[in-house]
């Protein structure tokens, strides 16, 4: 009876053993479970927190056209490429890679290239995005001349065969083809544009476009809001985190700098100085961020001035510009030095082909061996006419580095006795000196992204370019752009290299100076920017933008 007893107790205590340790672990997988479900609720509760909120960014211009198929400035691309797509775009490496399409299929031949559009994209206004959007986008742009891309479509013919695809026949292999057109040119939706008679002078007031966010107000000179969509297929969690963005123009990049800290705004499209930038850096409540410029500074001359038509007078010029100091004064040290016609940034295009480098003596010999002598006494060399060589160098007044770099300037032609006259203006007005009237003698400017060199030189310098403001004229030249553009092999695209750079050295008909080293400023309040390279895209690329929230 006792072994029986202590067998019940011993099988009593051994149950209460096990069902103790299954309460324990059912209490144990209990706690996890609801562990768990609160993490996960934790997860829901802050990425539900990142949405909402407005970010102010701001700028140093007015866009000069809410128009997709005629605008071509930095300020307007900011504003556009939030609300039209592209059927490229860049990665953070600098790649081209698709946007609003699959991969691209292009023949071995190189002639034929097809495109099929990604699935259920549809227009702001709800509309289904198609292949008839980009063929009358392309088919207006190339029948109407507009901007520089109509050039890239030249001997190329297109067809959709369904709503999804669109089919281009090259007529010439041109490899860089869809990277190229496909990049820069903003798709518009034929619904809406083929009912406007006159495309080219169209403001386009009330845009729809199928980026992250929509245009719903602006009041040029003060403010351009953009508000979010409900749906976006690039988004993290399908929409943009941001409520709006607005964008607020500023007459210089100083006082958009008071503003950042002031807090009236929260980020800088445009690029910052490098003083400022130092000092952002030490303040706990902003971030400073940095990337290399894809294009590069420099001065145009117009060919159409008789003074100017002289390489003698250009080639001077050149040998004056101190480029050392530009980088030191203008820059603070952030650029670097650029003596060829293609960046540094891209050195495996170079071929050792570089402009005259710094010699005032031997400006002075080659102006003296010229024929211009100070006939009036007057410190400014005459021409053989005894016009003086006097010129006006315009670039845009909110863009506080060309100012200096335009001091240094003066300076660098006055010490071969060229009086350089600094033409500050609004950047619409340049635009419009260097388009339409050419009534101008030097600009100032930035080229803002040099991509696929072997076709972007064509895209600058070919002689029936738009962006060649120079009137640049050089058969050989133009033959080897040409030649580059649809080279299929490495060696065939050095071979043209080679000579396209010996002919723009020789001729001169634009002189690089340095490449930024571009700083961009935020306020520690928002998270989630990537950086882009250039500044045309840094940290206001939509891929970038969309997936911005406000932390605090």
């Amino acid at each position: 009876m006792k072994k029986l007893l202590s067998l019940i107790i011993a099988l009593s205590l051994i149950i209460t053993i096990f069902t103790g340790c299954g309460n324990k672990e059912a209490a144990q997988e209990t706690s996890t479970e609801k562990a768990d479900n609160s993490s996960e609720e934790s997860v829901k509760d802050k990425s539900e927190d990142k949405f909402g909120g407005t970010l102010n960014i701001g700028t140093y211009a007015d866009p000069d056209t809410l128009n997709p198929l005629v605008g071509n400035d930095i300020a307007g691309s900011w504003v556009l490429n939030l609300v039209y797509p592209t059927l490229m775009v860049l990665d953070e490496d600098g790649n081209k890679i698709p946007y609003i399409i699959e991969e691209p299929d292009i023949s071995e031949d190189g002639l034929t290239i097809t495109i099929t559009l990604k699935d259920g994209l549809k227009w702001q206004d709800g509309t289904p995005l198609t292949s008839k959007d980009i063929a009358f986008t392309y088919k207006t742009l190339y029948e109407q001349k507009l901007q520089w891309q109509w050039s890239v479509l030249e001997g190329v013919t297109w067809e959709t065969p369904n709503d999804k695809t669109i089919v281009f026949s090259l007529s010439k292999p041109f490899p860089t083809f869809i990277t190229t057109i496909g990049f820069w040119q903003r798709i518009v939706p034929a619904h809406i544009w083929e009912e406007i008679d006159d495309v080219k002078n169209f403001t386009n007031d009330n845009p729809v476009g199928l980026g992250p966010f929509k245009l719903t107000d602006y009041e040029r000179g003060q403010y351009y809001v953009l508000e979010s969509v409900d749906e976006w297929f690039l988004a993290p969690e399908g929409k943009p985190y941001l409520d709006k963005v607005i964008y607020k123009p500023y007459p210089d990049v100083n006082t958009m700098v008071l503003a950042l800290k002031s807090g009236d705004i929260d980020l800088t499209a445009k690029e910052i100085p490098a003083a400022a930038a130092k000092e952002l850096k030490s303040n706990d409540g902003f971030n400073v961020v940095q990337n290399m410029s894809l294009g590069y500074e420099h001065m145009s001359f117009n060919l159409r001035n008789e003074l100017l038509q002289d390489v003698n007078v250009r080639k001077a010029m050149a040998m004056a510009i101190d480029r050392s100091k530009i980088v030191n004064f203008a820059f603070d040290g952030d650029a670097v030095e650029m003596n060829g016609i293609i960046s540094p940034v891209y050195k495996k295009y170079q071929t050792g082909n570089d402009f005259p480098s710094y010699d005032v003596d031997g400006a002075k010999k080659l102006l003296a061996d010229g024929g211009y002598k100070d006939t009036d006494n007057d410190g400014i060399l005459n021409g053989p006419n005894g016009e003086n060589l006097s010129f006006k160098a315009m670039f845009t007044n909110t863009v506080s580095e060309h100012e200096k770099l335009v001091r240094i300037l003066v300076d660098n032609m006055e010490a071969i006795g060229i009086q350089l006259v600094p033409s500050p203006m609004d950047k619409s007005l340049q635009t419009d000196k260097l388009y339409n009237t050419h009534q101008w003698e030097l600009t100032i400017g930035t080229w803002g992204i040099i991509d696929d060199v072997e076709s972007s030189m064509s895209t600058l310098f070919l002689s029936t370019s738009s962006l060649n403001w120079m009137a640049w004229n050089n058969e050989s030249a133009d033959e080897a752009m040409l030649n580059m553009q649809s080279a299929l092999t490495e060696e065939e695209i050095m071979k043209d290299m080679d000579v396209f750079q010996k002919e723009i050295t020789n001729d001169i008909p634009d002189i690089p100076m340095v490449v930024k080293k571009m700083n961009f400023a935020y306020n520690k309040k928002f998270d989630g920017f990537k950086v882009y390279p250039s500044n045309l895209r840094g940290l206001v690329d939509p891929q970038s933008l969309a997936q911005v929230y406000k932390v605090e």
